[in-house]
């Protein structure tokens, strides 16, 4: 495969980052669904210590924050191969 920049990539790769992508974003969306039901409103972040909330070179470091179910749907992962999931926070209320 040929990006639109020249850069090149086995489609095996292409096809590999693809499906890691696809199951990522499904796993967090049924994370975060789950912790809808149950009337949680604020999530962990799990990530890559360098990873930012939208990209890698986001300022925003995800790991370590608490975000709303909402932003966490909005951005449930940064980039191909992202290892980020969330945790359910039912105690941030009490916090803020």
């Amino acid at each position: 495969m040929i990006y639109r920049n020249g850069a090149r990539m086995p489609m095996q790769a292409w096809a590999e980052a693809a499906t890691l992508a696809k199951s990522a974003v499904a796993y967090n969306a049924g994370t975060l669904h789950r912790a809808r039901e149950a009337g949680v409103r604020w999530m962990v972040v799990f990530d890559g210590a360098g990873c930012g909330w939208t990209s890698h070179k986001d300022a925003d470091k995800a790991t370590g924050t608490v975000r709303t179910v909402e932003e966490a749907a909005a951005c449930p992962i940064s980039h191909p191969r992202c290892t980020r999931a969330f945790g359910p926070r039912p105690d941030h209320a009490a916090e803020a």
